[in-house]
């Protein structure tokens, strides 16, 4: 069997366990470099643990983010698991190393920052800044990702509880909550647009709208403000606020409801929230040891 033929049979496995378009586009996007490099025509069993290491050297070499080089291996690795279980390789995948990606502080928004967002947001229409105000709105007070801004249907919003049924990764459905804010963009929209959909948002041709309008507006967004955007940062905003606000609140946070909220399948990925949370919690609540013993004033 080719190389390219065992991607196919990966492919259609993956398929038959229903993961989404998206995850099988990242899989080809992230593994067909390596079939390139080895050779699509080669028979499978010609990759073993030097041409996966020869093949991991050249990523070192290109001039790509560490983030996304550590992407282009944690996807070969499953795709090698998955030949390693079908017994087509010989190769412990445990031994190739995944490299740690850098990380950075989160940036939360700032009263005046989130205030200079909703106010650049700019368009030829009335209903389209309604709508991409609620649409931002949505990602910052509920934390909704693109695609499940795109498939929100208007079935699953409900004004008066305050509540959306959102649609998540792998066909999932969770209950998350918006506020008076989202709900006053909401209407506005809902009132102002001028086509009917069973999708709550549609483009400018009243047609479902897709995850690269949201991309493409949230990008000329970007380019008039003085800080970075995007619809990740939007989601982490609200994920870090969420904790921030519920330790503000009752002196402790709930990480499990927050891992409800955010639609999350590991307590892990949740869990980082809420150490950025106690960054910001620890230098807010700081007392400087040397101001104190000096009594030192500025």
């Amino acid at each position: 069997m080719t190389i390219s033929e065992s991607f196919d049979n990966f492919i259609y496995t993956c398929r038959l366990r229903d993961l989404s378009e998206k995850s099988l586009l990242c899989y080809t996007s992230f593994v067909k470099p390596f079939i390139s490099f080895i050779g699509s025509d080669s028979c499978v069993d010609m990759i073993d643990r030097d041409s996966v290491f020869h093949y991991i050297e050249t990523l070192y070499n290109r001039d790509i983010a560490k983030a996304t080089r550590a992407t282009y291996i944690r996807h070969l690795k499953i795709f090698l698991k998955w030949l390693q279980n079908e017994c087509y390789v010989n190769l412990n995948v445990k031994d190739i190393p995944v490299p740690k990606t850098p990380k950075k502080v989160l940036h939360i928004y700032n009263d005046s920052e989130i205030s200079q967002i909703f106010h650049s947001v700019t368009a030829d229409k009335d209903w389209i800044v309604s709508r991409n105000c609620s649409i931002i709105a949505l990602m910052l007070d509920s934390g909704l990702r693109q695609n499940e801004i795109c498939t929100l249907r208007r079935v699953d919003v409900c004004y008066q509880t305050g509540l959306l049924k959102v649609h998540g990764k792998g066909d999932k459905e969770r209950v998350v909550p918006f506020g008076s804010f989202s709900r006053h963009f909401m209407k506005l929209y809902d009132k102002q647009c001028p086509f009917h959909s069973d999708r709550f948002f549609v483009s400018r041709r009243g047609e479902y709208m897709s995850c690269d309008s949201v991309k493409r507006f949230m990008y000329k967004l970007a380019q008039k403000l003085p800080f970075e955007l995007s619809s990740h940062k939007l989601r982490h905003n609200f994920a870090t606020n969420y904790c921030l606000d519920q330790y503000e609140r009752h002196g402790q946070v709930d990480i499990y409801r927050l891992m409800v909220l955010m639609g999350h399948e590991d307590i892990k990925t949740t869990r980082r929230y809420l150490h950025f949370a106690n960054q910001i919690i620890a230098s807010r609540t700081n007392i400087s040891h040397l101001d104190k013993i000096l009594n030192w004033e500025n």
